[in-house]
């Protein structure tokens, strides 16, 4: 009778008797397996969109520092995790869109332009397309109305960093470096972890004659892109080395500069070794805001082995060692001997004179060595 019972209790009962076994083989699989059972698809679909949501937002970062192509392949990788992420696939057609057609090496201006009035008339509020077009806008030598289209973006986003790195580069360009340096500071302030923001500030900040602050960005700027070191970062840090007088950091942060030069040129590795350098001239005197109007291109590897054995040239006679210095001078003299690089090494030698402290000795060499460059 009490089996009989038992069965009619089970068969009046079988929806909760149901949920109660699955209960059980559900904490069993919890505790077992650490697998949640009846919720498990559900945390891994939210870990997909994260994680592709995270890659998004690398593109996005990317799309500031105008990083075409690692924009791209961090758009990609979120839609690797994540096929349904719009954002990432609209956000790879902004990223080529400086890209030239296949099989061509240079990039085709029209079909960069319809490229944009594409984007522009599908996303006519997107604060990267305003950001595209005002890059586009300077291109075209249309700078007003490049500030214009940052102004845009930034009333859009104000949290992207883009506009301001773009602003600063467009004041910087004008000689205008209170402006410039105010534009990277907000790009420094929004984006603490950025090299490039710390670099161009830095650099302001030398052309202010506020030397000690540029010191301090410059190394942080080094810090941070430490793995892929920038030379140009390094040579501008021994520069402002010069003028906090730490000569022996100066050596060797040039040495190491130009270490880096002649044993990593290529292209494939590393960019900021191999990309065109323009290389701005220093101040000569504490607020002297004409001489560092005129800059000079260094394109070539040997062009910028020349550039570098300029600054050792410099570090050297600081240092007391005219010997060495004398070597350096002669190497760089070997290398290039054009009128734009003469003009280069005099400004550095004569900004060094006037601005640095240095002894007499250090100082006659520098006076003569730079009048043989007359």
């Amino acid at each position: 009778m009490r089996i009989q019972h038992f069965v009619q209790w089970l068969v009046a009962n079988w929806v909760l008797v149901s949920f109660l076994f699955v209960l059980v083989i559900a904490l069993y699989v919890k505790f077992r397996f650490g697998t949640d059972y009846f919720f498990q698809s559900y945390r891994d679909a939210k870990t997909t969109k994260e994680l592709s949501g995270f890659h998004q937002q690398i593109g996005d970062r990317m799309m500031a520092f105008q990083g075409w192509k690692a924009a791209e392949e961090a758009y990609r990788a979120a839609l690797q995790m994540d096929p349904t992420n719009t954002a990432a696939t609209f956000g790879i057609v902004k990223a080529q869109v400086f890209d030239p057609l296949p099989g061509q090496a240079f990039i085709d201006p029209e079909i960069v332009d319809v490229r944009l009035d594409y984007l522009l008339s599908r996303f006519p509020d997107d604060y990267q397309v305003h950001f595209l077009k005002a890059l586009r806008c300077c291109q075209r030598g249309e700078v007003e109305d490049a500030l214009n289209w940052l102004r845009t973006c930034v009333a859009k986003q104000p949290g992207f960093v883009g506009p301001y790195l773009l602003q600063g580069d467009i004041a910087f360009n004008r000689s205008d470096i209170e402006a410039a340096a105010a534009a990277y500071s907000r790009a420094v302030a929004l984006d603490p972890n950025s090299p490039v923001a710390k670099n161009n500030l830095a650099a302001c900040r030398v052309l202010l004659s506020d030397f000690q602050a540029a010191v301090e960005l410059f190394q942080a700027s080094h810090r941070i892109s430490f793995i892929s070191p920038n030379p140009v970062t390094m040579l501008s840090l021994g520069e402002a080395y010069w003028y906090t007088g730490q000569f022996d950091l100066a050596l060797r942060m040039h040495q190491d500069a130009l270490e880096l030069v002649q044993k990593h040129y290529d292209p494939q590795q590393s960019r900021y070794v191999c990309d065109s350098w323009t290389v701005g001239f220093l101040p000569l005197q504490v607020g002297d805001l004409e001489t560092i109007k005129t800059n000079m291109p260094f394109s070539t590897q040997i062009q910028k082995e020349a550039l570098l054995y300029l600054e050792l040239c410099i570090d050297q006679a600081l240092l007391g060692d005219p010997e060495a210095a004398a070597a350096a001078f002669d190497a760089a003299l070997k290398l290039e001997r054009g009128p734009a690089f003469r003009r280069t090494f005099q400004n550095r030698m004569q900004s060094a004179e006037n601005l640095v402290k240095l002894t007499d000795t250090a100082k006659a060499w520098l006076v003569d060595h730079r009048k043989l460059l007359a």
